[in-house]
């Protein structure tokens, strides 16, 4: 079937006239021959203008659209539901703090046939701290996941230390065992360079994958990597653009976990903790059952905040849990048939009653969300995103929403230990202990005694030695990260 216009400019066939506009000036920058050197940019570049020549005429577009099959007229079926922190935003002469929850979810349920294949590529460190129980724990595991996917699925395995090798071709497994005897192959030596195993991980993924595949590359080490960092945070970014996230496994205590965190945020995915067996295996098959029920993948949400405005903090809260920064675009991930995913966003709002006196509302920022879904014939999405609120003169005590009520609860969990880092790293011990005392006071509320021991071993350990154990603050980190999946507890009113 020859690509429609609307496909070319990565469009749904009911998109707006101001969706042309801008999918156009976003197509013509990337793809013009005087910034791109690829040699296809020049022919894609006549192809994006000749269609915005027809889409932005409604007279061209009408008589274009006449004669479009119907599958191509499908366009993704997806809810955007936008939960504000206060239904009007006071006008004070002091910054303010301003919460907003964004959930993304389809109605469609799934249907076999929809269900695309998956190709999953694993890259596992094999450098020498892999040696013994953690090497064999990562080979049991290769052959849990090899039998979880399904006969249409593809696996791809690349082992790395200071160089990579292709342990297993991308292949569907028709007989899963056959997976047994390749990982034996992968024999313990050498130092980390995490960019060789990415790198051809990255590689494999992309030349072999069938068109429609949803497509994951699984990062698993323990160690750090010298000298390439910024090679595989630009290659993070080109697997966001290309669709393909990246999800970060570290073993034990020494990976380093601010780089992992980044690489799988700019990716699309995220970075996990791996403290035994068994959290590998259940990561390994949430992670399958969720790839396998994906709607809706390679989500993206590009804006521009007003005058003024700061977005301090985004986080996705479901189906994982991962910061995401707050740049534009940013990747949000997938939405999976049966769940919502859901973003957390903190604003900084500056003071109102200066500009804002004769204004009813406040634009927080303005943008579009996009997708693809892999099921439809034109793949593409594009929902307008428009966040404000009207303003109230005078201060009035709101109680948020449950759900805001809820994130903002364990987000202000997570980041007492992020205080908590940056007050050590700064040697201001007390404040980092204080802070610790309190998120462990708040764990035990809860009913997280297991966590809230080790936060208080945690905060002794610091006031005897000025540093967090490795151990320690990995544990605390993704603890309560963690605490997102978990349900909040029920409150009673007093």
């Amino acid at each position: 079937m020859k690509t429609s216009f609307y496909q070319i400019l990565e469009l749904p066939f009911n998109a707006s006239a101001e969706d042309i506009r801008m999918a156009y000036f976003e197509a013509a920058r990337r793809y013009h021959p005087d910034v791109n050197p690829d040699p296809f940019a020049k022919q894609k570049f006549l192809q994006i203008q000749e269609a915005y020549e027809v889409l932005s005429n409604p007279k061209k577009r009408a008589a274009y659209d006449e004669q479009l099959p119907a599958e191509l007229r499908d366009s993704p079926a997806v809810n955007i539901s936008i939960t504000y922190g206060r239904s009007q935003i006071p006008l004070l002469d002091e910054s303010q703090l301003f919460y907003v929850l964004i959930e993304l979810d389809t109605p469609k349920q799934p249907d076999p046939k929809d269900l695309p294949p998956i190709h999953v590529c694993l890259v596992v460190d094999r450098s020498n701290s892999m040696r013994g129980d953690r090497i064999e724990m990562v080979r049991q595991n290769i052959a849990f996941l090899a039998r979880k996917l399904r006969s249409k699925d593809r696996l791809s395995i690349v082992a790395f230390s200071d160089r990579a090798e292709v342990i297993l071709p991308p292949k569907e497994l028709e007989d899963p065992t056959a997976v047994d005897g390749v990982i034996n192959k992968i024999q313990v030596g050498g130092a980390t360079e995490i960019f060789q195993g990415l790198s051809t991980g990255y590689d494999l993924i992309q030349r072999f994958s069938r068109e429609g595949m949803i497509k994951q590359l699984i990062l698993i080490t323990d160690g750090h990597t010298y000298g390439d960092e910024q090679n595989c945070i630009d290659l993070a970014t080109q697997a966001r653009e290309e669709g393909v996230p990246i999800n970060a496994l570290g073993i034990g205590d020494e990976w380093n976990d601010i780089f992992l965190d980044r690489v799988a945020a700019i990716s699309g995915g995220n970075a996990v903790y791996i403290n035994r067996n068994e959290d590998l295996t259940q990561f390994i098959e949430n992670k399958i059952k969720s790839i396998s029920v994906s709607y809706a993948r390679k989500i993206e949400w590009f804006f521009n905040l007003s005058e003024g405005m700061e977005l301090r903090y985004a986080f996705r809260i479901h189906p994982d849990i991962t910061p995401l920064g707050n740049d534009s675009p940013m990747p949000l991930g997938t939405i999976e048939y049966g769940k919502k995913t859901s973003i957390i966003l903190e604003f900084k709002l500056p003071p109102l009653s200066n500009h804002y006196s004769n204004q009813s509302e406040v634009e927080l920022l303005k943008g579009h969300i996009q997708m693809q879904v892999p099921s439809l014939a034109n793949p593409f999405g594009r929902y307008p995103i428009h966040l404000t609120r009207h303003i109230r003169e005078n201060w009035q005590i709101e109680k948020p929403p449950t759900s805001i009520l809820q994130a903002m609860s364990k987000i202000t969990l997570y980041r007492l230990q992020e205080k908590a880092r940056l007050e050590v790293q700064a040697g201001d011990i007390g404040k980092a202990t204080r802070h610790l005392q309190h998120l462990a006071t708040h764990l035990l509320a809860q009913g997280d005694r297991e966590l809230a021991k080790t936060v208080l071993v945690e905060a002794d350990h610091i006031q005897r030695t000025h540093s967090f154990s490795k151990e320690g603050d990995k544990i605390i980190k993704y603890g309560t990260r963690a605490l997102f999946l978990l349900p909040s507890p029920v409150r009673r009113e007093p």
